[in-house]
């Protein structure tokens, strides 16, 4: 059990690992989309995402996979390496992992087909937008003026 702490509090104090779990995210949600969708006119009638559908549509599914890959690990870097030691840097983490869930399990909606499971899977992406204002929000109340030397 010692071992697992250590292991886990390695990865969570290391922003380089964990921008990558939407990296991965993403892969795994359009992995299980193609797979489980059957075929691309499923995915261009009931694919939540407009981009994921325009790139469907004009066979540019590769470059905009590379693309939102390479987005995601900036974005997720970026904002871990600035929240790093900061007290925000575990909403940060939080934000990535709902992130990161929602992908997931938006990936496996193509395996249920529910209504009830889709609204579930718009709900955790709400919250990863809720998630982002708080942070926010806080750091702008917490922040100290700037002093002129």
């Amino acid at each position: 059990m010692q071992v697992k702490s250590e292991i886990v509090r390695k990865i969570y104090g290391n922003y380089k690992i964990i921008a990558l779990l939407p990296a991965i995210a993403v892969i795994i949600d359009y992995a299980l989309t193609f797979y489980l969708a059957g075929d691309t006119s499923m995915i261009t009638t009931w694919e939540a995402s407009p981009f994921v559908r325009f790139a469907v549509i004009h066979q540019l599914m590769a470059p905009y996979l590379i693309a939102i890959i390479l987005f995601y690990y900036g974005a997720s870097y970026a904002v871990l390496r600035i929240l790093h030691d900061s007290v925000y840097y575990r909403f940060g983490v939080l934000l990535i992992l709902t992130l990161s869930i929602t992908h997931v399990v938006g990936g496996l909606s193509w395996l249920f087909r529910n209504a009830f499971y889709s609204n579930g899977v718009f709900v955790l992406s709400l919250l990863s937008v809720v998630i982002a204002f708080i942070l926010f929000g806080f750091s702008l109340l917490h922040e100290k003026p700037a002093t002129d030397s």
